[in-house]
C-alpha cells in the first residue's frame, strides 16, 4: 500500500516538474521573441530618424529643381514609408498598459505627423524636431516597459515561480515537522 503511495505521489511530482519545465521553456522564448522584438523597434525608429534628418538634409542643400530633390531623396523616402510602416505592424494602437499605452499612442501620431509633412507639396521641416523628439522620447517609454518585462519574467513565468516557492517552502516545513516530532 506506501509502495503504491510513493508511486503515485513520485509520478505526481514528476508531472509537476515537467509542467513547470515546460512553462518556464514557454515563457523564455516569449522573453527572447520580446527581446528580438525590442532590437527592431529601437533599430526602427532610428532608421526613421535617419531618413528624416537626410531627407531635411537634402532639401536644404537642394537647387529649386523638385525633380532633382526628389532623385536625390527618394531612397530615403522610400524607406522612410517602409520603415513607418513595420513600427506601426509592431505597435497595438489599442495598448492598455497604464505607461504603454499613452506612449504607443504618440508614437503612432508622431509617425502620422512626420508623414503629413514630407506629403506636402511645401514640408514645413521646422515641424521635425519637436515631432522627433517626441517620438523618441514615447518610444523609449515603450522600450523600458518591454524590457522591464523581459528582465522579470512574464506573468505566467513569474506565477509559477512563486508557486514553486511556496510549494517548496512547504514541503520544507512539512519535513521538519516530520522529523522534530519523530525526535522528542
Amino acid at each position: 500500500m506506501t509502495e503504491a503511495v510513493g508511486l503515485i505521489v513520485a509520478a505526481i511530482i514528476a508531472g509537476a516538474v515537467a509542467f513547470v519545465s515546460l512553462i518556464i521553456s514557454k515563457e523564455q522564448s516569449i522573453s527572447e521573441f520580446r527581446q528580438q522584438w525590442i532590437d527592431e523597434l529601437r533599430k526602427d525608429i532610428s532608421d526613421v530618424i535617419a531618413c528624416v534628418s537626410g531627407i531635411h538634409g537634402e532639401s536644404i542643400v537642394a537647387d529649386n529643381n523638385n525633380q532633382t530633390l526628389w532623385n536625390r531623396v527618394k531612397s530615403d523616402f522610400t524607406r522612410l514609408k517602409a520603415v513607418v510602416a513595420r513600427i506601426r505592424l509592431r505597435l497595438n494602437p489599442k495598448e492598455k498598459r497604464e505607461r504603454e499605452g499613452p506612449a504607443t499612442k504618440a508614437v503612432l501620431n508622431a509617425l502620422k505627423e512626420l508623414e503629413s509633412i514630407f506629403a506636402s507639396p511645401q514640408p514645413q521641416f521646422h515641424k521635425l524636431e519637436p515631432i522627433v523628439e517626441a517620438l523618441v522620447t514615447n518610444a523609449q517609454v515603450i522600450l523600458k516597459e518591454n524590457w522591464d518585462r523581459v528582465r522579470s519574467g512574464e506573468p505566467i513565468y513569474r506565477g509559477t515561480k512563486i508557486g514553486g516557492l511556496i510549494v517548496a517552502g512547504a514541503g520544507l516545513i512539512y519535513w521538519l515537522y516530520k522529523v522534530l516530532c519523530h525526535q522528542g
